[in-house]
């Protein structure tokens, strides 16, 4: 039941430069700059990207000021997924049930655009319990919840997941803004490896709680200031990701998919990376895997990746991984070497 103190409005990305500028400011105050800086929000607001995926803020005001709100992302290449983000109420007027209005608000409007699987992420017990009141459940190696506007579980979805990237044709794309939301579910499939995408700072949910939900599809963002990113694509689905980042003097490759996919499409996923980095004249490819990852190192040395003696740690909030490096080589005739390798 609404509250009659409080007035709430539905404002549609974008929204004008100076509802735009409110929100940053409301937003800014409570998660900080370095969150807006990181999410890209400003553009976001702008709606630069409102020809990839729809924006709409559910916002709650009291005295014409705006003192919470949900914001809803729609994936216009897909409909069917969503996501919700800046979850937020000013301190005094939190527990007053705004949060869960606003969010009751977000799934009617998702639901009338033809949305299906709804993700968000949270680490807070108290907002967990009352997304769980309105259908959301945790995946499990993760902080991410799912909702389904038909019901079914998560384990459900993912099982049809696989069926589905599993029984239609791949294709390698590159990555852009239009998969936002796509990256979610692709991301939180608990690999048998631990590494996903280093570049990407992405850890297997088997081995890792993965901690971002809206938040992940900013890491490859990032990648793109000095990289690129590819996904192998099926249907309206992400079957794995491969990353290329470029430093001073190599180009690093990493990437993932499903064992289950076979091995082909990850050889599709770094021959793509491999040609952008060719295009772009770097001198020297690297690639890593976790030092216990067996599966992976033989993957590598099959496509003619070479061991060196650099080894290194990565710190993260489970503890030190250790990972080794290998060179890949540019010596013999290159299209050759992935003729054989196909």
């Amino acid at each position: 039941m609404e509250r009659k103190d409080f007035s709430f409005e539905t404002i549609r990305i974008p929204a004008g430069e100076q509802i735009s500028r409110r929100l940053l400011d409301f937003w800014g105050s409570i998660f900080g700059q370095d969150y807006l800086a990181n999410q890209n929000t400003v553009s976001i607001l702008s709606g630069k990207e409102k020809k990839l995926n729809r924006d709409i803020v559910l916002a709650a005001k009291y005295k014409n000021s705006i003192v919470s709100t949900v914001h809803l992302t729609v994936s216009l290449f897909d409909s069917r997924i969503g996501g919700i983000g800046e979850v937020a109420t000013v301190t005094e007027h939190r527990e007053k049930g705004l949060a869960k209005i606003l969010c009751q608000k977000a799934i009617k409007e998702f639901e009338k655009m033809g949305g299906k699987w709804l993700f968000l992420g949270t680490s807070n017990p108290v907002a967990a319990r009352m997304y769980h009141s309105l259908g959301w459940r945790y995946i499990t190696g993760s902080r991410v919840m799912f909702r389904n506007s038909e019901g079914q579980s998560p384990e459900i979805f993912f099982a049809e997941y696989f069926r589905y990237i599993k029984n239609h044709k791949i294709r390698i794309v590159r990555g852009d803004t239009r998969f936002r939301l796509q990256i979610i579910p692709a991301a939180v499939i608990p690999y048998e490896g631990p590494i996903l995408d280093l570049n990407a700072g992405l850890f297997s949910t088997r081995w890792f709680i993965q901690q971002l939900c809206m938040g992940l599809y900013p890491r490859y963002e990032s990648i793109d200031r000095d990289g690129a990113w590819f996904v192998a694509l099926s249907g309206k689905f992400i079957a794995g990701i491969s990353s290329v980042k470029f430093h001073e003097d190599y180009a690093q490759i990493d990437g993932f998919c499903p064992s289950e996919m076979g091995e082909k499409i990850l050889l599709n996923l770094f021959h793509a990376a491999i040609e952008h980095a060719l295009r772009n004249k770097t001198r020297e490819i690297h690639m890593v895997s976790d030092v216990l990852d067996a599966k992976k190192k033989k993957f590598l040395l099959k496509m003619g990746c070479v061991p060196v003696n650099e080894k290194m740690k990565i710190e993260s909030k489970e503890g030190l991984i250790d990972i080794s490096v290998y060179k890949f080589s540019l010596k013999e005739n290159y299209a050759e070497k992935i003729r054989k390798i196909f």
